[in-house]
C-alpha cells in the first residue's frame, strides 16, 4: 500500500495559513489509509498478515469502529486476536512473567495505520525540503506561514538535507518561521493571563481570546474533529 506525494496538496495546505499545514496533510494521508482498511485492504493477504502482526492503536481502532463497515473491522480483529492469543502462554515463575509482559507490551504498542502514515509523511517532509530548494514561490509561502506544531517542526528539521545545496538556508528558514510564530502565540497567552488580573479588567483580549486552543495546536498538533 503506497500513498502518492501530491506537491499540489502541500502548496494548497500552506496557502490555507493554518497553525500547521503538515497536520492538515497528515489528516488526509491518514484518511486514505482508514478508507483502505475498511475496504480493499481487508481482502489482501499481505495486508492482513501485517494487521495480525501490528494491529491498530486505540485511536485508529476507534476511528475504524465508528464508521459504517463494522464487519471489515471485526474480520481484521478476529485474526489479530488469534495472533495475540499465541502469546498468552502459561506463566509459572517471575522470569516467565517478565518475559511475557515484555512481549505483550510490544504487541500493544504497534499500529499498522500509524506505520503507513509515518512512512508516507516522511515523503512529504522530504518533498517540502525539495520544494524549498527549487520553487521561489514556495519559499515565500513557507516564510509567511504560521509555522508548525512542534512534532511536525521537528520532523521537518530531520530532513533538511533534502534541500540540497541550500539545506542550511532551509534549516534557518524553518527556525525563523517557527520561532516567530511560537513567540506570537506565547505573547497572546501572556495577554490572556494578564487579562485575568483585576487591574486589567478593561483590557481588550483581541486575538488572545483564542490563544489557548491555538497554543494547544502548536504544542500537540491539530486535534481530530
Amino acid at each position: 500500500m503506497r500513498y502518492h506525494v501530491d506537491t499540489g496538496l502541500i502548496i494548497q495546505k500552506f496557502k490555507e495559513n493554518s497553525e500547521c499545514p503538515l497536520c492538515a496533510i497528515q489528516s488526509i494521508v491518514e484518511e486514505q489509509f482508514l478508507h483502505e482498511f475498511l475496504n480493499d485492504a481487508v481482502m489482501e493477504d499481505s495486508t492482513r498478515e501485517k494487521v495480525n502482526k501490528y494491529g491498530f492503536c486505540s485511536a485508529h481502532f476507534d476511528k475504524l469502529f465508528f464508521r459504517p463497515n463494522k464487519l471489515s473491522v471485526a474480520l481484521q480483529i478476529q485474526t489479530r486476536t488469534d495472533y495475540i492469543n499465541k502469546f498468552l502462554t502459561p506463566v509459572k515463575n517471575s522470569s516467565g512473567a517478565k518475559k511475557q509482559a515484555q512481549a505483550l507490551d510490544k504487541l500493544s504498542s504497534t499500529c499498522i495505520i500509524c506505520n503507513y502514515t509515518k512512512d508516507s509523511m516522511e515523503k512529504y517532509y522530504k518533498t517540502v525540503a525539495q520544494l524549498f530548494s527549487r520553487e521561489a514561490e514556495f519559499i515565500k509561502l513557507l516564510m509567511t506561514s504560521k509555522g508548525f506544531c512542534m512534532h511536525h517542526y521537528a520532523e521537518l528539521l530531520k530532513y533538511t538535507a533534502y534541500a540540497g545545496g541550500i539545506k542550511n538556508d532551509y534549516a534557518e528558514a524553518l527556525y525563523n518561521v517557527q520561532k516567530k510564530n511560537f513567540t506570537r502565540i506565547k505573547e497572546e497567552i501572556d495577554v490572556f493571563c494578564s487579562k485575568h488580573d483585576y487591574r486589567n479588567a478593561k483590557m481588550p483580549l483581541g486575538s488572545a481570546q483564542t490563544a489557548l486552543p491555538r497554543m494547544r495546536e502548536k504544542l500537540y498538533g491539530k486535534k481530530d474533529d
